[in-house]
């Protein structure tokens, strides 16, 4: 989250200060919610999570002694500083016993405050990097959403099924909701379904992320659906699958049965073509993360660039955005990213196939999914394939032909 996302609270009884901090905060682009009084700190900090609280000694209502005890008791994940005119250092004791991570007295410098603040971050990142509490981060509705979903599917231990396109970051998707879960001291299993050497039935304790669910055989399903039926408490299954959430449950090939043990939590993911809103907040995640990474300060991005990156199909979608940024923040100067910065040609993604594209080619890929999965389902029965499809075998035989399926 940058740092204009960050939230944070000043509590102070003097118009004057208020704004001045305001002012100063502002700058260093933060969000800035204010308080006169304890009553109207405490209703602020029950309607918003805040990052950071910074509060006068002396006020209207009370102490700032009293809202810091208030904020440790109830919202401790929110670092509390008290700054004051009038501190002595019996106030400064009681108030650090009570959960102030520091005590200022005024006037404060404009460097003060900024090392203040940037001291109370560090004790937020921390908490939330020692806490369950890990997500997308991006703040937008669509990833917020995913946040919620992750946070809610990591609490329990139902099998969830993530849709999508190739790149929609599902396996991140996953990766979250172990690593939110009670079980992220345990290790991550990945089974790839379209690999025929892999183990469907590995004896790991932790998540079992299975990739590619939709290229399982019906005899293999059968053997998934036993396995999950069987998870101990230990363990707990995350199904990824390239297909749109319609063309999963509504395939032949999947067995109904499997559908009713693996899609009990769902996740709908969308490609980055539908996110174009979210251009923007999206690269910056990404640079930000690049910064805290490589230790660096975070790149910028121009808006040439950004025009650029929106006339982009993106067939590898966000995992595809990613490498064009990542290569840009490396070859860039003055870090900022210009439009000749971003390579968008070779990149190792290929367009997908959707309607839009071409309509007799999808409907072909349709028809050769659907009949291969027939015929698979019918043990290459063409008869009994013929009638799972609601087709005479006769234009089944036909098509097999003309889609040349083996």
């Amino acid at each position: 989250m940058t740092s204009e996302h960050k939230r944070i609270l000043i509590v102070d009884d003097e118009p004057d200060i208020l704004q001045l901090l305001e002012i100063s905060l502002t700058r260093m682009q933060f969000k800035v919610f204010k308080a006169e009084n304890i009553g109207s700190a405490k209703y602020q900090l029950s309607k918003t999570s805040f990052h950071l609280c910074l509060t006068d000694f002396k006020l209207p209502d009370g102490t700032g002694s009293e809202l810091v005890e208030h904020v440790a008791t109830n919202y401790p994940n929110t670092p509390i500083a008290v700054i004051t005119a009038f501190g002595t250092i019996n106030h400064a004791v009681e108030t650090l016993k009570k959960g102030a991570y520091d005590f200022i007295t005024k006037p404060i410098s404009l460097d003060t405050l900024r090392q203040l603040v940037i001291t109370g971050l560090q004790q937020h990142q921390t908490v939330d990097e020692t806490g369950n509490d890990k997500g997308i981060n991006i703040p937008t509705a669509y990833f917020e959403h995913l946040d919620d979903l992750i946070k809610k599917y990591a609490a329990s231990k139902v099998p969830v099924i993530i849709y999508g396109n190739k790149g929609n970051w599902k396996e991140k998707i996953a990766m979250l909701i172990h690593e939110n879960s009670d079980l992220n001291a345990d290790e991550i299993t990945c089974v790839d379904c379209g690999d025929t050497i892999n183990d469907l039935t590995p004896n790991n304790s932790g998540t079992l992320i299975y990739k590619n669910v939709e290229k399982l055989r019906p005899d293999q399903q059968t053997v998934l659906i036993q396995f999950v039926n069987s998870l101990s408490d230990q363990q707990r299954i995350v199904v990824t699958t390239d297909w749109s959430e319609d063309e999963f449950k509504h395939s032949l090939g999947m067995k109904k049965s499997l559908l009713r043990v693996i899609c009990v939590g769902e996740i709908k993911t969308k490609t980055l073509m539908e996110l174009k809103d979210d251009l923007i907040e999206i690269c910056k995640s990404h640079l930000e993360q690049l910064a805290e990474d490589w230790k660096k300060l975070p790149c910028k991005i121009h808006p040439t660039a950004i025009a650029k990156l929106n006339k982009h199909e993106f067939p590898g979608n966000l995992r595809e955005l990613d490498l064009v940024l990542s290569k840009a923040a490396v070859n860039c100067q003055n870090q900022l990213i210009r439009e000749d910065d971003l390579q968008l040609e070779n990149t190792g993604f290929k367009p997908q196939l959707t309607k839009e594209m071409n309509l007799e080619k999808y409907i072909e890929e349709i028809e050769i999914r659907e009949i291969t999965n027939a015929l698979t389902k019918a043990n290459n029965n063409k008869t009994k394939a013929a009638e799972l499809l609601g087709i005479s075998f006769r234009a089944l035989r036909y098509k097999i032909k003309k889609l040349g399926i083996d």
